[in-house]
């Protein structure tokens, strides 16, 4: 099982490139690929072209298809990885955890993906992909339906609920995102106190 990082984004609300936030004395990017290569095994980190990033412990690759958002992203890492089940994550969720990454996965099964499903709605970003996906990305980046959910409505999913999530992630920290300086400010602030 490989793990996919999208780092890809434009970052508008922050206004900076979110990947490369120091949190703890290194990079966002830095801490998960580190993290999850040593828990999970290859990491693979997807950058948009022209952007670069140093990411130890992990493969680089780039879109192809430029402009789409993350289903971009997903597709790009998809083909990239050399695994058919594969943990997908937004490269601005600080506190992903591997071992929920791992219950996650072991819903996979024999489902296109297998997706938090939270108090707010699905989280696609934070979920497991089988290379079965491949086709429905494809012809969803073609025909121009870019969002995620319009992608996982075309595929086989196993929604995972917010209280079996909880049993492996309590807090449900695995889920905070770092979208804008404020966020950002709070997740130093957490990280203060752990």
């Amino acid at each position: 099982m490989a793990t996919i990082i999208l780092a890809g984004g434009l970052s508008m609300r922050m206004g900076l490139d979110k990947a490369s936030l120091v949190m703890a004395g290194c990079t966002m990017i830095a801490s998960l690929a580190t993290r999850f290569a040593r828990e999970m095994g290859p990491v693979i980190v997807v950058l948009r072209p022209g952007q670069e990033l140093v990411t130890e412990h992990a493969t680089t690759v780039y879109d192809l298809h430029q402009g789409v958002g993350p289903l971009g992203g997903l597709h790009a890492g998809l083909l990239a990885s050399p695994d058919e089940t594969n943990f997908v994550i937004a490269c601005d969720m600080p506190f992903a955890d591997p071992e929920l990454a791992c219950y996650i996965l072991s819903a996979l099964a024999s489902h296109d993906a297998a997706v938090p499903m939270l108090a707010r709605g699905p989280e696609p970003l934070h979920c497991a992909y089988h290379k079965s996906c491949l086709p429905t990305i494809e012809s969803s980046i073609a025909a121009g339906r870019l969002r995620m959910r319009d992608a996982l409505d075309r595929l086989d999913v196993l929604y995972i609920p917010e209280k079996e999530l909880k049993k492996h992630n309590p807090d449900m920290r695995s889920f905070i995102n770092v979208n804008t300086p404020e966020d950002y400010i709070e997740v130093i602030g957490l990280l203060d106190k752990q």
